[in-house]
């Protein structure tokens, strides 16, 4: 029952985290354009005309 105590200078390095960051940047912009293009889709005559195009 010789069990070494755990230091801190043994502890395994931090993870980075910059695949998930990039991640979530990535689907926050994909659903910001998907929302312009349902935007569009649904009220793109209202704004022609309101612009009278």
């Amino acid at each position: 029952m010789n069990e070494m105590p755990v230091t801190p200078s043994e502890e395994q390095p931090k993870k980075s985290n910059t695949g998930l960051i990039i991640g979530i940047v990535v689907v926050v912009l994909l659903c910001c354009c998907c929302a312009f293009v349902a935007g569009g889709w649904f009220f793109g005559d209202q704004i022609v005309q309101s612009l009278n195009f």
